[in-house]
C-alpha cells in the first residue's frame, strides 16, 4: 500500500531542514489528546540495582482481578520516555479498549556509562512485582502479558525468554511491535528493499540499527548473550505464544519476519501481521491522527482477548 497520508506528506521536511528538526516536524501531533476515563497511578519498583517508576492504568469501574499488559516505550534503548505517545497513550488506549490493566515502565535507559542487561533486569523486576502484588493491585495472574515497540519490543521478548528460562512461566503471551530482535538485522526481501527505497531511505538503516546495538551492549554485540535478543537462541522450544506487528515501511521488519519462520520451525504459536502504510514506530502517533495507529492497537487488543 502507499505510505499512509499522514507521513507521506511529512518527507519534504528531510529534504528541507536539518535532521533533528525534520524529525521533531515529522513527529509533531495534529490534535491535542483526549484520554479515556482511567485510572492512573504511579509506583516505583526497586529492585537491588535501581528503582523504577511505572504507571498503572486502569479501566473506571472496573472490578475484580484483571489481566495485565506489562508494556515498555521504544527508542533504541538510549532515548524515550514512558510518558512519550507510544509510552503512554498506548497504555491508556490498550487499558480502554481492552478493558485491562497496563503497567507502562520507565526503564533505566543505556549511557556511556550504564550498559545491558539494565533495561532488562530493571523489566524483570517489575514482571516480579507484579506478580508479588498482585492482589493488592488486582491483577489475574494467570493472564500476564508482555509487549513494547522496538527496543521496548526487544525487552518484551527478551522477558519471555528469561521467564521461561528461570522456571516462573508467568507470561502467557508477548506482543512484540516492529521489534529488534537479532543481533544483526536479517536481509531484506526484495519487496521490503523497494519499500525503503520507495521512501528515499527514511527511516531506521542497518548501520543505524547497529550503531543502536553496539552502544547499548558497550561493543562487541556478537560477544554478548544471545538472551538478549530472542531470534539468536537456538532454542526457541517453551516460549509463549507472540504475535508480532511490523510496520510495513520498515527496515526492521525484516527481523520481525524472519523472528516469525523460526516460531514456526520451533512450533510456538504466533500470528504475524504487517501493519500497511506505515514507517517505524507509527504508534508513537495518536490515534485521531493515523488510522493505521487504531488499526494496530485493536490487532493488539484482539490478541490478549483471545487468551482471557
Amino acid at each position: 500500500m502507499p505510505l499512509a497520508p499522514l507521513f507521506a506528506e511529512r518527507l519534504h521536511l528531510f529534504e528541507e531542514l536539518p535532521r533533528m528538526e525534520a524529525i521533531e516536524k515529522f513527529n509533531e501531533p495534529v490534535t491535542e489528546y483526549q484520554s479515556p476515563p482511567l485510572a492512573v497511578e504511579e509506583f516505583t519498583v526497586k529492585h537491588e540495582s535501581a528503582n523504577v517508576p511505572v504507571l498503572v492504568y486502569r479501566p473506571y469501574q472496573s472490578v475484580g482481578n484483571l489481566p495485565v499488559l506489562i508494556w515498555m516505550h521504544g527508542g533504541g534503548f538510549r532515548m524515550g520516555t514512558y510518558k512519550m505517545i507510544e509510552g503512554d497513550v498506548v497504555s491508556r488506549e490498550m487499558a480502554h479498549r481492552a478493558g485491562i490493566m497496563v503497567i507502562n515502565v520507565e526503564y533505566r535507559l543505556v549511557t556511556d556509562d550504564l550498559k545491558f542487561p539494565a533495561p532488562q533486569d530493571d523489566c524483570m523486576a517489575v514482571l516480579d512485582w507484579a506478580v508479588k502484588n498482585a492482589e493488592r493491585l488486582g491483577i489475574d495472574k494467570n493472564n500476564i502479558f508482555v509487549g513494547g515497540i522496538s527496543a521496548g519490543g526487544c525487552l518484551a521478548a527478551s522477558m519471555a525468554v528469561a521467564d521461561r528460562n528461570n522456571g516462573n512461566h508467568y507470561i502467557k503471551a508477548q506482543l512484540l511491535n516492529c521489534a529488534v530482535l537479532h543481533k544483526a538485522l536479517p536481509p531484506l526481501s526484495e519487496e521490503l528493499q523497494g519499500k525503503i527505497d520507495e521512501i528515499n531511505g527514511f527511516g531506521l538503516t542497518a548501520k543505524m540499527i547497529d550503531e543502536t546495538r553496539e552502544f547499548a551492549v558497550g561493543g562487541n554485540v556478537a560477544a554478548a548473550p544471545n538472551e538478549w535478543w530472542a531470534g539468536e537462541l537456538e532454542d526457541l522450544s517453551g516460549l509463549p505464544p507472540a504475535q508480532i506487528i511490523n510496520c510495513e515501511y520498515d527496515a526492521l521488519r525484516a527481523s520481525g519476519e524472519k523472528f516469525a519462520k523460526q516460531l514456526q520451525v520451533a512450533g510456538i504459536e504466533h500470528e504475524l501481521i504487517t501493519q500497511a502504510g506505515v514507517p517505524h514506530a507509527h504508534l508513537n502517533r495518536i490515534p485521531a491522527d493515523c488510522k493505521e495507529v487504531g488499526e494496530t492497537l485493536d490487532e493488539m487488543v484482539r490478541y490478549i482477548q483471545e487468551f482471557i
